[in-house]
């Protein structure tokens, strides 16, 4: 793989998909899929983090998603807070995030002619974000809700089970455990 360099790679594609697609990997190793669709009028991105629920340590349970929360509060370019999200929704976009076992996946669209300062915005959580202690406790809060929530649910405990065994990893998070963060 070429460092820094448009790298020919052959991307598969249905014959009716009319998109340009081109893979590139950046001077620090960070591979990139451009798809150009001049048939639309929003932009979009997104970066996949190849750490999931899977690598929480023990007694952390939760730090994942948890981590993932966070990284849309601010960053130190963009210092206030969820000022991300206000630039994007005043832009026509929308972003959200998940967490899922082996990786984390956050992504945004907004309107074409903003995207270069969204991608910026975006692109700060992973260069330097900031985490208050005041915005800490809150998502420690809202990851303890949505577990108290996903403890009810049939659904979300069916997402659980795998034939064979179940995994007993605690995905989502509790505020029991995550408090050791503050601590």
């Amino acid at each position: 793989m070429a460092v820094g360099k448009e790298e020919a790679v052959e991307i598969v594609k249905p014959r009716t998909d009319k998109r340009d697609y081109r893979r590139i990997v950046l001077h620090n190793s960070l591979q990139a899929l451009l798809i150009s669709d001049p048939e639309t009028d929003k932009c979009a991105a997104c970066m996949e983090v190849g750490i999931g629920s899977f690598s929480d340590p023990e007694g952390l349970e939760g730090l994942a998603h948890f981590l993932e929360h966070m990284l849309f509060y601010a960053s130190e370019k963009y210092p206030l807070e969820d000022s991300y999200s206000k630039y994007i929704t005043e832009h026509g976009g929308s972003t959200n995030a998940f967490t899922a076992s082996e990786h984390t996946n956050y992504y945004f669209d907004v309107n074409a002619d903003c995207f270069e300062e969204a991608l910026d915005r975006f692109a700060q959580f992973f260069i330097k974000p900031l985490m208050s202690p005041d915005a800490t406790m809150r998502e420690i809060k809202a990851v303890d809700s949505e577990n108290q929530k996903n403890l009810l649910s049939d659904g979300w405990r069916m997402n659980q089970i795998v034939p064979g065994y179940v995994m007993w990893q605690d995905w989502v998070g509790s505020g029991a455990g995550l408090h050791a963060i503050m601590y």
